[in-house]
């Protein structure tokens, strides 16, 4: 299989820049963390509003400091 994984690498390469994978990887690992995400079996997704309002309060109070 390691030579399949290989092949896929060479035929399918991506070829955005490095910041921009970056900014992915990091949106998914935000996403992982989250504990209300659930997928349902035709590729749809739900999150509980309230953990995110709770997140986004929690990072604007964190970060104001930045803001006048």
């Amino acid at each position: 299989m390691k030579w399949f994984g290989r092949l896929i690498g060479l035929v399918c390469r991506d070829n955005r820049s490095g910041q921009e994978q970056a900014r992915d990887r990091a949106f998914i690992a935000a996403l992982n963390n989250l504990k209300s995400l659930r997928v349902t079996p035709d590729g749809g997704m739900s999150i509980d509003p309230d953990e995110i309002r709770e997140k986004v309060i929690a990072n604007r109070q964190s970060l104001k400091r930045f803001v006048r």
